[in-house]
Formats: C-alpha cells, sequence, structure tokens
C-alpha cells in the first residue's frame, strides 16, 4: 500500500479483499474443468476501482475461502453482491441506481451481468464493507437486510445468493455504474436491525458469545491483567494469513467485556495495539478499523467475568 494513499479516496485509496481469478471470461461454458478453475483463485488486495475492472475485464470473485470453496471454509468476506435478474425496468442500472435509493446512497458499484440485453436487463450491485465479515451466518444477516432494503425501493434481488461463498463471474465490456461507496458497520447494523423489527420470526443469524456467570463486585485489577494479556497474545500470536480475522475476534471479545465495565476500553486498545506493533505491514490505518469494529460489535454482547468453584466443592 502506499503510504501516501487518500483514505477519503475510496475510489482508488480504500483496499478490501476478494478471491479471484482471471483464468475464465464471462460465464463457464457447458464442458468447463471446475477443479482446476476453483485452483486458480488466489486472494486479492485490491481498490473498489481495481475490483470493477476486474470483472469488466470478465473474470469472477468470491469471498475469501481457504483450501476448497465450501461454506465450512468461509473465511471473510468485504463484500456483498445482490442479483437483479427479472428481466425488466426494475433490474436495469438506471433503475437500481437512480437517486435516493439504498444502491445509490451504500453500493460501491454495479453492472451489467453477461446474460444481460438491453431487452432483458439484467444487474449486480456490489456494496463494499468497512469490515470482514468473519462469520457465514453473518453474511446471511446483511444479504438479508441488504436485499429486503433494496426491494423497498422496488427492485428484488436473486435470493439463492445468500450462499456466503456464491461465485460472481465477471461481464467483459459490461456497463458499469459507479458510486465508490464503502458501507460502514453502524450502517449496516442499521439495516441488520431493522430488517429484524420488521421479521420478529426471522433469527438474524449473528453469532452470539456463550454467556457467562457473573461473579459479585467488579474483576480485580490482577485478574483484569490476565484477561488483557491472554487476548494480546493470540492476536500477537496470529499467523499471517489470520492477523486480521484474529484481531477482529479478539477485539470482539474484549468489546463485550467493556459492555459490562469489567474492562477499560482504552486498556484494550492499547493492548491490542501493542500487539501488532511486532506485524511487518506497511500500513497500520486497518488496524485501528478493525480494533474499533470487533469492540463495537462486541458491545453488543455483553461479557462478565465468572469465577469458578474450588476443588473441593466439586470432588
Amino acid at each position: 500500500m502506499n503510504a501516501t494513499r487518500d483514505k477519503t479516496d475510496f475510489e482508488n485509496g480504500y483496499q478490501l479483499e476478494i478471491m479471484g481469478s482471471a483464468m475464465l471470461k464471462g460465464k463457464a461454458p457447458r464442458r468447463w474443468n471446475w477443479q482446476r478453475f476453483y485452483d486458480s483463485f488466489v486472494p486479492m488486495v485490491i481498490t473498489p476501482r481495481e475490483m470493477a475492472i476486474h470483472v469488466w475485464r470478465g473474470y469472477s470473485f468470491t469471498p475469501v475461502w481457504r483450501d476448497h470453496r465450501r461454506e465450512e471454509n468461509f473465511v471473510r468476506a468485504h463484500h456483498v453482491a445482490l442479483d437483479f435478474d427479472t428481466g425488466d425496468e426494475t433490474s436495469s442500472l438506471d433503475y437500481l441506481m437512480r437517486d435516493g435509493t439504498m444502491a445509490w446512497q451504500f453500493a460501491s458499484f454495479a453492472y451489467s451481468t453477461p446474460s444481460s440485453t438491453p431487452d432483458a436487463p439484467r444487474s449486480r450491485i456490489v456494496f463494499v464493507l468497512d469490515y470482514p465479515i468473519l462469520d457465514a451466518d453473518e453474511y446471511r444477516a446483511l444479504y438479508q437486510a441488504l436485499s429486503w432494503h433494496v426491494a423497498r425501493d422496488g427492485s428484488y434481488s436473486d435470493p439463492a445468493c445468500q450462499d456466503p461463498l456464491r461465485l460472481y463471474y465477471g461481464s467483459p465490456d459490461c456497463e458499469i455504474r459507479t458510486n465508490w461507496s464503502v458501507l460502514g458497520f453502524p450502517a449496516a447494523q442499521w439495516m441488520i436491525n431493522n430488517y429484524n423489527a420488521y421479521h420478529p420470526k426471522q433469527v438474524a443469524g449473528v453469532p452470539q458469545y456463550r454467556d457467562v456467570k457473573i461473579i459479585d463486585g467488579t474483576p480485580s485489577q490482577a485478574r483484569q491483567q490476565r484477561k488483557l494479556a491472554s487476548i494480546a497474545a493470540t492476536v500477537a500470536a496470529a499467523p499471517d494469513g489470520d492477523r486480521n480475522a484474529t484481531l477482529v475476534r479478539q477485539a470482539r471479545l474484549a468489546g463485550g467485556y467493556i459492555a459490562t465495565g469489567s474492562l477499560n476500553e482504552q486498556d484494550v486498545i492499547a493492548e491490542l495495539t501493542a500487539a501488532t506493533r511486532a506485524w511487518d505491514v506497511k500500513e497500520r490505518d486497518w488496524i485501528d478499523r478493525a480494533i474499533r469494529y470487533g469492540i463495537e460489535y462486541g458491545r453488543g454482547v455483553p461479557l462478565r467475568f465468572y469465577s469458578a468453584p474450588p476443588l473441593s466443592d466439586v470432588l
């Protein structure tokens, strides 16, 4: 990353991670070596503009996975994409990206898919996130919320795309409409909460930490320090390819303790920041963002310290 990159320029200054392949342009033919194709996917750290160019060149993309493209191997997603295949005006780029709509406000870009024609338009909207989704159910929760909000604007997306590792084909020389917005965590959480308020029987799908027994009084300073040290040690020991996810998970855990006053927020930020100092990274703005997101997310799932019974009481 360029140290002089303008972070307020979401088109060229923001970076996200996808799995991408340049093996195929457009849709796969009927006879196709799928194993060889999936083996060609590699992690790519790109800007929203570079992602749009990747699509325009006809290349495919997915969220990040490991080993094999199966849901249990889901690693993280920095984007959510919605398909619009009705073949009428409501699936056209002009309609989807018109002023005042949810897509106009929050989508990064939209493009005509390979099967689109002037008489039967079909499009895809790509929402770029400013935080990583680390859980398949959390991905589905945001997908449902985004799909519902866009439907309220008059366009209905393909429900099959709830697959968190959905393969999206590129579209050679497609028409692209750009906005370059990056969807922040507060806005995404508002969308999910709003969707759940109108669908009370639906399960949000956001992973929750297990409740623990409450101890009497405030945890001792020594115990707080041990918990902070444990969280920081987990972050410091994270392997190169899993640093972002580990940092967010531990920040979420700490956020739960912050919510109940069991840990101090400034102490947590200081410990997590210190734990990342040995990492060989050119820029650290994503580290601050991951810590902020994790703590904010964790506040919604309060945690408290608990006391194990004396061993003599168990025997």
